[in-house]
């Protein structure tokens, strides 16, 4: 992002270019957090862990205890129990190299509106001690579309362009983690996907990204892996295709095969939905997929797309299409449900609250 190496950024050749960086502990690791309040836990035992370069969705409902686990990571309040460490070093004992490789955008952050836009980005350059703070800044400005508001008063902004504000404040010193609270919250579509698009890129520029939001569906977008809190304790965590898979096992049986033939892309594998976009008749699609192995169903969605139920991987999904295609059924699209996570989240939660 910029010319200057900043804190935690990875080492340099003599020839200029970046050394190869061995990361032997994961960007986030909570280990047996508890928090308690009086006497009562806001946090219960919880673990998990986020490897570098990941967008990982933190997900639960409201009073599950996200914003406090996310306070401990950011160094804001000591747990009770338990370690939290951030790039390997524990957030209690090395708070101030904690704070240098973070960058934090809590929900509803305020601004200050009486001044410009690059005037605020510049008061918080040198507050963090930027080294080449204008040229820092023209880069911040430059990533998240602000460049052209510089000189516009923070009070006129629209609630979309004061979160780019934020989250381009949270960029100045280069923070290798990125600690995202609702970014999305209150915003109007357009806005939305602007907002997705960038934390899509700064993936893409090797930050690792931890996301609070209870929009399922734009955490299902972007996301890697998830963690979901109820309760003040951790409900399941880890990869959203593998979470997926073992919530699909335990429910028709671990080991289930589907029965029929000793199909060689099958084998003790949990079934799959996606949606099939086709031309002409859907019913004459229904009756081809009927008849296909490994098939378990065909549900018409919106007009000319089937949700297909099948068990296997992407070859089984690719002998799907070849049937379709060799039916008669020119086939449009295919891609995965959109509600994968939203099925996992109702299924792995009870609704309770504390």
């Amino acid at each position: 992002m910029s010319a200057v190496a900043q804190p935690g950024s990875a080492p340099v050749s003599p020839e200029g270019g970046a050394l190869p960086r061995k990361e032997s502990a994961p960007a986030i690791r909570v280990r047996h957090l508890w928090q308690r309040f009086g006497a009562f836990d806001v946090l219960r035992d919880v673990s998990f862990e986020v490897a570098h370069g990941e967008i990982f969705g933190f997900i639960g409902p409201n009073g599950a205890g996200k914003t406090t686990t996310i306070r401990v990571m950011t160094t804001l309040l000591e747990p009770t129990a338990g370690r939290v460490e951030i790039d390997g070093l524990d957030v209690t004992v090395d708070a101030d190299a904690v704070r240098k490789r973070i960058g934090y955008m809590p929900d509803h952050a305020g601004v200050y509106d009486r001044v410009s836009v690059r005037e605020y980005l510049e008061f918080f350059a040198d507050a963090y001690d930027v080294m080449g703070p204008q040229a820092v800044v023209d880069a911040v400005m430059e990533l998240t579309d602000l460049k052209k508001l510089q000189e516009k008063l923070v009070a006129t902004m629209s609630k979309g362009m004061k979160q780019r504000l934020q989250l381009a404040r949270t960029l100045l010193h280069d923070p290798k983690v990125l600690i995202l609270d609702e970014p999305a919250s209150d915003l109007d579509p357009r806005a939305r996907i602007e907002m997705r698009d960038l934390i899509v890129e700064l993936r893409k520029m090797g930050k690792t990204i931890f996301l609070s939001s209870h929009i399922l569906t734009e955490l299902a977008d972007v996301c890697t892996s998830v963690a979901i809190l109820e309760r003040g304790g951790l409900v399941v965590a880890g990869p959203i295709q593998e979470i997926a898979d073992r919530l699909e096992r335990a429910r028709h049986g671990e080991g289930a095969q589907a029965a029929g033939s000793p199909h060689p892309y099958v084998a003790q594998v949990p079934r799959k939905s996606v949606k099939v976009r086709v031309l002409g008749d859907p019913e004459l699609a229904r009756g081809i997929l009927a008849n296909a192995a490994f098939v378990h169903g065909a549900l018409p969605a919106a007009a000319g797309t089937l949700v297909v139920s099948y068990s296997g991987d992407e070859r089984v999904l690719a002998d799907i299409v070849r049937a379709l295609v060799q039916g008669g059924v020119p086939v449009i699209g295919v891609e995965p449900e959109r509600n994968e996570l939203e099925r996992i989240f109702l299924e792995v939660t009870k609704g309770d609250l504390q």
